[in-house]
């Protein structure tokens, strides 16, 4: 049995959980292999196993020779072969279950379906439905450790497991690997390469491994293992047992550091920052963030506090980043009274409002526009977010992102900057003005799309940075000139009700805003700290700056439910306690990510919770442990 236990959300498709058999627990990920707490036995082959062991089944085993026992069983092996053809695999498949046959749904559940990197996927996910009927519950794919098709293919058909599926990686993974399995949610990984590698003299690394010979200098290595140890100086059997615990140790170590990194929420920038090591890491990691961006930003968390590091081209298009891009192109609208564009570059303090150059940015607006500043739509352009609207510069994120500045942008971000751009200001009647304050890569941005852009464009004088003094006061001038040729008319400040309307319609959908703050909604507060939305003195939300997002109310939940968007659903009148559970969960928007604000509905369509999702929708329907929600308020 395994169970996935999310706590707080998790960082991408990672589980973590426990795998159990009926005397022993194992935390999840785990690590499979000699050496490890899941040692590989062939049955037959080795009778005495005083341990959990993972037992992998002879190619012509018979359903009379199933084990018994707790212990988990990998089905006979499929020759890895290209030859075969889609009706050859699903026989080897078939032959695999006729193993099962007359077994009880114990043993069953115990059974590890095995597949090849040639096996075609709709085969395999024609007959997941066959295996499920049979009790199977895991599945085991192979990798050669050369990141290339095969090995991706095998992270295709990883993909289209079951959730509910335990999922093995077997075969040749270097230990540089061994953090993008656990992101992709491979849930038992096999280091059975720790043994190989000592078996061919090599101490492996987490990039490149060393060899040795009489003339090479040995690195220094602080492991148990080599500690105070010449490896040349070694005897056969000596060497190749430092050289396997040292391997091993190595291993432990980069789960170990994975795990930690997952729970801190930067789990995926520590696989980007092993790629700059291994240019093969690069075009793979290139590769899944295109091919299975589906299935990434499925499990990626919507909300944090933390620093969100972005180190180079890796995260252009990291689940998270491209997910921010996509909500502000399909979900921001500028709100109407908007009668003028400016377009200001970011800066290195988050949110950019707290920064020295936006607070200047700030004075030269108000001394030119004064009362009627609202009118004006402030854009700030940055990398790799693309640009992000001033209401929005608060929310997960824009407000966590840090990236390393040099002055210089390459083309890639260049064009993915621009091509926002002009999506964003697609979103305006060509009649509104665009003013540009921007120098460097930042106007290069700008030129990039210009030919895309029907407004006009106005390029302020900058002279030298764009917060020097000159600068600043060209950017009031044109400012003053903009609000004479567009004759604004002073009116009341909507600051708030534009943050609060964008914010609304950035994390539950488009109209989002209108529903939960309308016209007769009264708001007060400030946006560095909270701002409360009533109507007819009740509470419909809270919008909260420490992370930029909104907390339902029940009533703001009820006002929302028409969108039907971000619910789920559960058997019964009323919750208890303080969250519910997957196993409670009868069904659920698969909309729903981690961290998402979202309402609970009982069996009469009545909203009787609002809170904060910490599984995927899909998880809420498809698992049976773990925390799917944890409640704000509750109807009593």
């Amino acid at each position: 049995m395994t169970r996935f236990l999310f706590s707080k959300g998790h960082d991408g498709p990672i589980r973590q959980g426990e795998f159990e058999t009926s005397d022993k627990r194992i935390d999840l990920p785990a690590l499979s292999g000699p050496g490890t707490d899941l040692p590989f036995c062939v049955l037959d082959r080795e009778f005495c196993r005083e341990s959990l062991s993972l037992l992998a089944l002879p190619p012509l085993t018979t359903k009379s020779s199933v084990p018994i026992g707790s212990e988990p069983f990998f089905l006979p092996s499929i020759p890895n072969t290209s030859l075969f053809n889609a009706e050859s695999h699903r026989s080897l498949l078939k032959y695999q279950m006729s193993v099962l046959e007359y077994s009880d749904s114990e043993t069953c559940s115990r059974a590890v379906l095995r597949t090849n990197p040639n096996l075609p996927l709709d085969t395999f996910t024609a007959f997941i439905s066959e295996g499920n009927s049979f009790g199977i519950r895991s599945s085991s794919f192979q990798f050669d450790g050369d990141l290339g098709q095969k090995d991706l293919h095998s992270i295709r058909l990883r993909v289209s497991t079951p959730l509910s599926w335990t999922v093995f990686a077997l075969g040749r993974i270097e230990p540089y690997m061994l953090p993008l399995l656990i992101y992709l949610g491979f849930d038992i990984i096999d280091v059975s390469r720790a043994q190989e590698a000592a078996a061919q003299d090599i101490r492996l690394w987490k990039f490149v491994p060393e060899t040795f010979d009489e003339h090479s200098e040995e690195r220094f290595c602080s492991c148990p293992a080599c500690n105070d140890v010449i490896i040349n100086n070694l005897q056969d059997k000596q060497r190749f047992d430092v050289l396997f615990h040292h391997n091993l140790t190595l291993y432990r170590v980069i789960l170990s550091q994975s795990i930690q990194m997952a729970n801190n929420g930067r789990l995926r920038w520590f696989i980007e920052s092993l790629t700059h090591a291994n240019p093969n890491m690069v075009g793979f990691l290139r590769r899944i963030d295109s091919i299975f961006y589906s299935y990434l930003e499925e499990f990626t968390p919507t909300a944090g506090s933390g620093i969100v590091p972005l180190i180079g081209p890796e995260s252009y298009f990291a689940p998270l980043v491209r997910r921010f891009r996509d909500f502000v192109k399909n979900r921001y609208q500028p709100p109407t009274q908007k009668k003028a564009v400016l377009l200001l570059p970011c800066s290195a303090r988050k949110p950019y409002s707290d920064s020295r150059s936006h607070k200047r940015f700030q004075r030269a607006i108000d001394s030119a526009l004064g009362s009627v500043k609202h009118q004006l739509s402030e854009v700030i352009l940055t990398s790799p977010l693309g640009l992000v609207p001033r209401e929005l510069e608060r929310i997960f994120p824009a407000a966590n992102y840090d990236i390393p500045v040099t002055g210089n942008w390459d083309a890639e971000e260049l064009h993915i900057a621009a091509d926002t751009l002009v999506d964003h200001l697609g979103k305006f009647d060509k009649s509104v003005p665009v003013v540009a304050h921007a120098t460097g890569g930042y106007r290069s941005i700008i030129e990039l799309a210009e030919n895309k852009i029907r407004q006009n464009i106005i390029y302020t004088e900058i002279s030298g940075s764009a917060t020097r003094r000159e600068s600043l006061t060209n950017l009031s001038k044109t400012l003053e000139k903009l609000k004479r040729d567009q004759n604004l008319e002073p009116s009341p400040s909507t600051e708030l009700r534009d943050t609060l309307r964008a914010t609304a319609d950035f994390q539950f959908g488009t109209s989002a805003g209108n529903l939960l703050i309308p016209d007769k909604a009264k708001l007060k507060g400030k946006l560095y700290r909270m701002v409360l939305s009533k109507i007819d003195k009740e509470q419909t939300c809270a919008f909260v700056a420490s992370n930029g997002s909104l907390s339902l109310t029940l009533y703001g939940g009820e006002l929302i439910q028409p969108l039907e968007k971000y619910w789920a659903r559960f058997e019964g009148a009323k919750v208890r306690g303080g969250a519910l559970f997957a196993v409670g969960v009868k069904n659920a928007d698969y909309s729903i990510r981690p961290g998402d604000e979202v309402i609970v509905l009982n069996e009469d369509n009545n909203v009787v919770a609002v809170g904060r999702s910490e599984m995927s929708g899909r998880e809420m329907c498809e698992l049976d442990y773990g925390e799917a929600i944890s409640f704000r308020h509750k109807v009593k």
